[in-house]
């Protein structure tokens, strides 16, 4: 467990729980009772459903509209859109169902995880599960955090990691520009190119059948409207 070290607990917090700082802990569960009692930890299913309804909504209306107007040039500007929409929409229930917080038991939430996922996002399961969990294990770490280990791809984010950059004096390294064309090279580099073969890759490579199902029943909704 080396990897996940972040530190050693000073000498007055060790850390079983008889000698803790008693004030801290029970400050804790009294905040823990807090949060209970106003019920924010408890889910919403009122609200997921109305955050799923317009996703189907905006997708049955992107099939409609070329199955009713025809494959012409303002419907097919149009169906893009409405899709583009319910793909923007579409990215945080996911999250929510990888965070356990649609339903209250786990077993729901990791049976239907797959589902939302694959068939709304074009996208495994497992792999957001992989990458997040490591994102939330250490937000800040370089090689660790996937959000930032970006190097040496043209951006060092943060101030911090761009001056360390910045002493090691790489010539490849053009991080001091990174600000003039982070919105043109990003975007597009992260999403159609990466994600496209590294999530079909991520399935394959570690036999995650059932997520490149759901994967392949995504691509075939969106291409249906087209063909």
């Amino acid at each position: 467990m080396n990897s996940l070290l972040m530190g050693e607990l000073s000498p007055e917090q060790p850390s079983f729980e008889p000698t803790k700082n008693k004030l801290l802990t029970n400050e804790l569960r009294e905040l823990w009772a807090t949060v209970e009692q106003m019920r924010l930890v408890k889910a919403n299913h009122v609200f997921f459903l109305l955050d799923l309804l317009p996703i189907l909504l905006l997708d049955v209306a992107a099939g409609l509209t070329l199955w009713v107007f025809g494959a012409s040039f303002v419907p097919f500007v149009l169906c893009a859109g409405l899709l583009s929409a319910v793909q923007a929409q579409a990215g945080w229930l996911p999250h929510d169902f990888g965070h356990l917080s649609v339903f209250s038991t786990s077993r729901w939430n990791h049976m239907l995880h797959p589902c939302v996922t694959g068939h709304m996002k074009g996208a495994p399961a497992s792999g957001r599960n992989h990458k997040h969990f490591q994102h939330h294990a250490k937000p800040n770490c370089f090689c660790k955090n996937p959000d930032i280990n970006m190097h040496p791809f043209f951006f060092a984010l943060g101030k911090l990691l761009s001056v360390e950059f910045g002493k090691q004096k790489k010539e490849y390294l053009l991080c001091n520009h990174q600000h003039k064309y982070f919105f043109l090279i990003r975007p597009p580099v992260l999403l159609p190119l990466y994600f496209q073969w590294y999530l079909f890759y991520f399935v394959i490579q570690r036999k995650k059948w059932m997520d490149l199902a759901w994967m392949v029943t995504f691509s075939v909704c969106v291409f249906l409207p087209y063909v």
